[in-house]
């Protein structure tokens, strides 16, 4: 009996762990307001290569990146932080699997750069640093 009683804590308190971890995901997701002018919108030079954004008056922000065999982004601005899910798509021609996850961008006091982390699958970290500066000028 005391094996069994043993064994059920053991299980409650991994289930435990378990779910303060599942929470804690986007408890380390830092908060700022925005700087007057700035918008995520438009082209950013980024560490994972160029991410055209496009943010819209609700926050809900969507965007295409430029690396490997291309990706894209979606989430939503809150305040002066992009918090968004990406994928970067798989190639079959060079045997790349399809990866996704997580990641979130802080904008500068200026509006013209930004910096955040980014995690596989469902979380916000893990994966390593993200930065971004944005285009002043488009030159084509």
């Amino acid at each position: 009996m005391r094996i069994k009683t043993l064994a059920l804590a053991v299980m409650l308190g991994c289930c435990g762990v378990g779910t303060v971890s599942c929470a804690s995901s986007t408890a380390s997701i830092p908060t700022r307001s925005m700087p007057a002018g700035a918008t995520f919108s438009g082209l950013w030079y980024t560490n994972f290569g160029d991410l055209t954004l496009t943010q819209k008056a609700d926050g809900y922000t969507r965007g295409n990146l430029d690396f490997k065999s291309g990706g894209s982004v979606e989430g939503r601005v809150e305040g002066g932080v992009f918090i968004f899910d990406w994928v970067q798509y798989g190639d079959f021609q060079v045997a790349r699997r399809e990866v996704s996850g997580k990641a979130y961008l802080v904008i500068s006091d200026d509006g013209l750069s930004a910096e955040g982390k980014w995690g596989y699958g469902d979380k916000y970290e893990g994966g390593g640093i993200w930065t971004a500066t944005k285009a002043t000028e488009i030159y084509r």
